[in-house]
């Protein structure tokens, strides 16, 4: 098949299975096995220094402020400057950074340039994510692209589940040793993605910088559909934030907050991404797709509906498996037909878009779950819950007036969405 571009329709070879399913996905994991062992040192020796667990917290929010707000700049460059060289050098800054983090971390008050360097780092990544978002396409092309993104959350998940372990371990090294381990991590996945080929160009012609100029609103209101699937494409998102947040409380009300109990639900939920992951993902009809997404969203609305009950150990990690596959296979799908149905001058700013509404709707809803969890863990589940049954009924309803429905789910490469 040829193609780089789900819009562009010109005659190129697209790179083969190995560089597509084996080497973006390997890059992934690095990238989050150095993200989530960051953020597990920096936690650390912030603790270590500060004695309070809060000035973390509140370097988590501040850098998911920040990051939210880059987001919405890191689409635009991305469209302009490509996405393999934009993620190329997103992770050789992350490497640099995390590099700065070892240098302070050995100076008498190291928690400013600490906290600074953990700030960069999630402002690099905010280019990175728009970054992949584009490239996928590119590289895949519309048969792969399902199987790569599968493959992607897949890598994503066993990054996160590696990462925080290893950066609690290499507390046990000196700090500057333990950011120097995670800055090889960063700099493995930005030679990785170096090696990918450049395909952005190609194709686009002259007029490539004049059309990465259009804004994204045009699209928004040529394509009816549009904004209601990147509104949807956050449920899952949504979903697995939600359990992150009721997981502990649930294990201290239910098991008696055994540590063992609490690190295999843990481990349950990024098992269950990485399952879908195995799945031989294809690219599906936009009736198929329809069909499998409201599939999905069932089955993760009936594994919150069944944890509202104790239901055991056993019973509580198949639930929470479940969520994981469901949350992974309906990410898989909403994705691959986003990216197949936009445009490909302004993937970037899709991508960015996309994230900033699920930042927006997952921060209400979390501080909705958390405030109900007074109220204890069966009443922040029933929320949980309700939101998604909130994101299955307007995808129920919207499909079928056309505005995320059979003729806009998914565009072929080169075709034109209503």
């Amino acid at each position: 098949m040829s193609g780089t571009s789900v819009r562009a329709g010109a005659d190129r070879t697209l790179p083969g299975p190995r560089t597509v399913l084996v080497k973006v996905p390997t890059a992934v994991l690095f990238v989050n096995i150095a993200l989530a062992g960051n953020n597990a040192l920096v936690a650390a020796v912030l603790y270590r220094l500060t004695g309070s667990a809060s000035n973390f917290a509140l370097v988590l929010v501040s850098n998911f402020a920040i990051a939210a707000v880059v987001q919405l700049v890191a689409g635009y460059v991305v469209d302009r400057l490509g996405a393999r060289r934009l993620a190329v050098l997103s992770e050789t800054a992350a490497c640099a950074a995390i590099a700065l983090e070892a240098a302070v971390s050995r100076l008498d008050s190291p928690a400013v340039p600490l906290i600074c360097g953990a700030a960069l780092v999630s402002v690099v990544q905010a280019f990175y994510r728009a970054a992949m978002f584009t490239l996928a396409p590119q590289l895949a092309g519309k048969e792969r692209l399902a199987a790569l993104n599968a493959k992607i959350n897949a890598a994503f998940q066993a990054g996160t589940l590696l990462g925080t372990p290893a950066g609690t371990l290499l507390l046990y090294l000196e700090p500057v040793w333990g950011f120097c381990v995670l800055a090889v991590s960063f700099g493995a996945a930005a030679l990785i993605l170096g090696t990918l080929p450049d395909l952005s160009a190609r194709g686009t012609g002259g007029g490539a910088a004049a059309r990465a100029r259009t804004g994204v609103l045009r699209e928004l209101r040529a394509q009816r559909g549009l904004i209601t699937h990147i509104l949807l494409c956050s449920g899952d998102y949504v979903a697995v934030y939600l359990f992150t947040l009721v997981i502990v409380p649930l294990v201290d009300d239910r098991f008696g907050g055994s540590t063992l109990t609490l690190a295999v639900v843990n481990s349950a939920l990024p098992a269950g991404v990485m399952l879908s992951g195995l799945l031989p993902w294809r690219s599906q009809s936009p009736e198929r797709t329809l069909r499998l997404v409201v599939l999905s969203m069932t089955v993760l609305l009936g594994a919150f509906l069944l944890l509202i009950r104790d239901v055991g150990v056993v019973g509580t990690v198949g639930c929470v498996v479940a969520v994981g596959f469901a949350a992974g296979s309906s990410q898989t799908l909403l994705m691959t037909a986003l990216q197949l149905r936009s445009p490909a001058h302004v993937l970037g700013r899709v991508a960015s878009l996309r994230l900033f509404v699920a930042s927006g709707l997952a921060a209400p809803t979390l501080a909705g779950a958390s405030y109900l969890l007074k109220d204890g863990v069966g009443t922040a589940l029933a929320f949980c819950a309700g939101v998604e049954a909130l994101y299955l009924t307007v995808l129920l309803v919207l499909s079928r007036r056309r505005l995320l429905g059979h003729r806009t789910l998914a565009a072929a490469p080169g075709g034109t969405a209503d």
